[in-house]
C-alpha cells in the first residue's frame, strides 16, 4: 500500500485538529473497527465542550474569577483537545502498520475456534470506566454548582 492510500484511509485524523470535533475522529475510527475503547475515549474527548456549552449558557462569561466553573471546564476540554490531537497522530501512525500487514493482522476462522478469552472481565473494565466517567462529571456538577 502507498503513502496516498495510507493518507486516504487516516482522513479522521483531521478532525482531532479541529477545536470542538475532536473527539468524532475517535468516535468514526471506533465504529469503523468496532472497538468499545475507541468509542469511549472518543465521548471522553468531546464530554468536556459539550458540558463547558451547557455550562457556559447557564451561568455565562467567566465573571466569578480563576474558580469560575466554566472557566475550569474550558481548561480540561483544552487539555483533551491537546491529547487527542497527539493520540490521534500516534493511532493512525500504529494504524499504517495494520495497513501494510493487513494478511498478518487478520483473524482467521480456526483462530477464533481456539480463542479463550474471558469476555467478562473485557465487559467489567468497560464498566468501570464508564462508572469513572460519570463520577467525574458528577464531581464537575457539583464543583459547579
Amino acid at each position: 500500500m502507498d503513502i496516498f492510500d495510507k493518507i486516504k484511509k487516516s482522513w479522521w485524523v483531521i478532525l482531532s485538529f479541529i477545536m470542538f470535533l475532536n473527539g468524532f475522529g475517535f468516535i468514526y475510527i471506533a465504529v469503523k473497527y468496532n472497538n468499545r475503547n475507541w468509542l469511549l475515549e472518543g465521548v471522553m474527548y468531546e464530554a468536556p465542550w459539550f458540558l463547558y456549552f451547557i455550562m457556559f449558557a447557564m451561568y455565562g462569561g467567566p465573571r466569578y474569577g480563576i474558580l469560575n466553573p466554566t472557566l475550569l471546564i474550558l481548561l480540561l476540554a483544552m487539555l483533551l483537545y491537546f491529547v487527542s490531537i497527539i493520540r490521534s497522530v500516534w493511532l493512525a501512525v500504529k494504524l499504517w502498520d495494520v495497513y501494510e500487514n493487513e494478511e498478518k493482522y487478520t483473524i482467521s476462522s480456526t483462530s477464533l475456534k481456539n480463542d479463550n478469552n474471558n469476555e467478562s472481565g473485557s465487559f467489567n473494565n468497560n464498566i468501570l470506566c464508564c462508572v469513572f466517567l460519570i463520577v467525574i462529571f458528577i464531581i464537575f456538577a457539583a464543583v459547579a454548582l
